[in-house]
């Protein structure tokens, strides 16, 4: 699979690439040969529309897998028995702890990496109409994990007997536990 690239990502890089053109260009017009003026002129729009698109553009995102992942330790699992699996380090538990976004409407829910411990909050977005859509979902808040998420993780873990998690929400040290 390709590297999960998301927002923050795209601006990272597209800056970098700003840089690049930016400086190529710089030296291109330094150059003591006759007629380079165009060369500068070609890099530096490359420089531009490499921002442009890091700031407008859009994942396009069909060749990937449907999964989750997290966008601080960039782990990737697909959603196929996402909970189950005693390997994986993304946990999902807020089927009925979500929240409503009021604009659209949009219901957008907690996982829990169990690998840098945070939340993340996200929603499906399996055609990417928004074009932020990593791997079928749109990614929003990330979080440290907090003893309400804490308490909620693992009481959903609990109720569908995912013992696996259970041991590994143990090993999670809270500040205020």
């Amino acid at each position: 699979m390709s590297k999960v690239y998301f927002k923050k990502d795209r601006l990272k890089y597209s800056f970098l690439w700003m840089l690049i053109f930016a400086g190529a260009s710089f030296l291109a017009s330094l150059l003591p040969i006759k007629g380079t003026n165009w060369l500068a002129t070609i890099l530096m729009l490359l420089s531009g529309l490499s921002l442009i698109t890091g700031m407008f553009g859009t994942n396009d995102d069909e060749a990937s897998p449907i999964g989750l992942a997290c966008p601080k330790c960039k782990v990737f699992h697909p959603i196929i028995n996402l909970n189950i699996d005693t390997s994986s380090t993304i946990y999902i538990y807020g089927e009925n702890i979500f929240r409503t976004r009021e604009s659209d409407s949009l219901n957008i829910y907690p996982l829990l990496c169990l690998k840098c411990n945070n939340i993340t909050e996200y929603a499906s977005d399996q055609q990417n109409v928004s074009g932020h859509a990593v791997c079928g979902y749109e990614y929003f808040n990330t979080k440290k994990i907090t003893q309400k998420d804490y308490k909620n993780a693992y009481h959903y873990a609990e109720l569908n007997n995912h013992t696996h998690v259970l041991n590994k929400l143990k090993k999670i040290k809270l500040k205020n536990k």
